[in-house]
């Protein structure tokens, strides 16, 4: 939980957890680390204080990077206050975070890590992306070979398929992407954080796909191959790169492969793709880009052939879209409430409107209609009961199906929760 306090000038103070870690009682909880940021301090100076901290990860100490970047590009003046005997002091030295101003700030220059704890800055401006691309894969090259031995190819290909990932969709014109590594010889592991302060996986998917109801179904599609929100939009600074939506599915689906534990977290949402599944959750805290964080175990007893896989798992994608291909989908009728009544739905007589011209004629013809309040404040109860009460009656039950409500805040939610039950009854 966010402690935050003030100083006798009314500065605020941000104070960093005793267990400033991923893990709560040995369960993956991010929900720990991402409450401590506060994404809307407006403050012209912000003190974050880490004197408390006695535990700690580079993982977590990489997110708190580009949330002081964040704050940074605000024009807000952070005062990091530590020890530099304590063990934060220590790991902050050691993946050369007392650079990390003077490392947003040039275009060329970038972390001067202690080795076996790398951490780097993916740029954009003014940068040779090619060059910045083949520094991770050298590195990659580099990690010890008598950990990985036998995966170097499925290792460094992941890594190559998430970092295009990051300067294509995680593109942020002021803020770099951050890479970080981390190796445990005891326990035969490898693992990294891939974080970025982009728009995130759902605004990037609206581009081209109908709005999502929440961040885990985004996330969910995203996993899905040849998905991309590029098809919609050509931007970002990575335009020639022709990638066909396929990075999220194969590196997610190798990770499975390597029976290896990778976490997608974007706003909100969190997919967990382990060995056996994939798993979704929603978060209470939440992310403003996406950030990836996997966790590889070698079995020096298995050989494992990188080829044969990504063979299996093109062939897997190219039947799987051209079933979604043939799927005849019911068409869709979007309607943006604000573009028809204003960020306050309250005029009965508009609602009625909407509703005869609009949304009627569309489930006749058996369209689904998608009704989003992302822009509205308030919806009164005789508002809703006329937009929807007759077309629920026509429907039944398939109106939970056919009429689709995305946006709505919680008192707007309840109402129309309220106006289904009364009508599907």
């Amino acid at each position: 939980m966010r402690q935050t306090h003030r100083t006798l000038t009314n500065v605020p103070i941000l104070t960093l957890p005793n267990d400033f870690t991923f893990k709560a009682k040995g369960v993956i909880d991010f929900n720990n680390v991402l409450s401590i940021f506060d994404w809307s301090a407006k403050s012209k100076h912000i003190i974050i204080d880490a004197r408390f901290c006695q535990s700690i990860e580079y993982q977590t100490l990489t997110l708190l990077i580009l949330y002081i970047w964040q704050l940074k590009r605000k024009k807000i003046h952070i005062n990091l206050q530590y020890s530099k005997h304590s063990l934060f002091g220590k790991m902050w030295q050691r993946m050369n975070g007392t650079s990390c101003f003077k490392i947003l700030n040039n275009t060329q220059d970038n972390f001067h890590y202690v080795y076996n704890k790398p951490i780097f800055a993916i740029k954009y401006k003014d940068h040779n992306i090619t060059q910045m691309l083949n520094t991770i894969r050298d590195y990659a090259m580099d990690l010890p070979t008598d950990l990985i031995r036998g995966y170097e190819d499925a290792v460094r290909y992941i890594i190559s398929e998430l970092t295009y990932n990051a300067l294509e969709h995680g593109f942020n014109p002021q803020i770099p992407s951050l890479l970080q590594f981390n190796w445990y010889r005891d326990k035969n592991q490898l693992s990294f954080i891939l974080a970025d302060l982009g728009v995130g996986i759902k605004t990037h998917l609206e581009q081209t796909y109908a709005p999502f109801t929440n961040n885990t179904d985004a996330i969910a599609m995203a996993l899905e191959p040849e998905i991309s929100g590029t098809f919609g939009v050509n931007v970002g600074p990575y335009k020639q790169q022709n990638n066909a939506g396929m990075g999220l599915y194969l590196s997610s689906n190798l990770g499975k492969t390597l029976e290896a534990d990778m976490y997608i977290v974007s706003g909100d949402g969190v997919a967990h793709i382990s060995p056996l599944d994939v798993t979704y959750t929603t978060l209470n805290n939440s992310w403003p880009g996406t950030f990836i964080y996997m966790t590889i175990g070698f079995d020096r007893l298995k050989t494992y052939d990188l080829h044969k896989h990504l063979e299996d798992f093109r062939k897997h994608a190219t039947e799987t879209v051209a079933k979604r291909n043939n799927i005849v989908r019911a068409p869709e009728l979007y309607i943006d409430m604000y573009n028809y009544c204003g960020e306050r739905c309250e005029v009965k007589l508009e609602a009625i409107n909407l509703r005869e011209r609009k949304i009627i004629p569309a489930i006749q013809k058996g369209e689904t209609v998608v009704l989003d309040f992302s822009h509205a404040i308030t919806a009164t109860h005789s508002f809703l009961t006329a937009l929807l009460a007759d077309p629920i009656k026509i429907l039944g039950l398939k109106s939970y199906k056919q009429i689709k409500i995305i946006g709505a805040n919680e008192t707007i939610r309840t109402i129309i929760d309220f106006v289904f039950d009364t009508y599907t009854n």
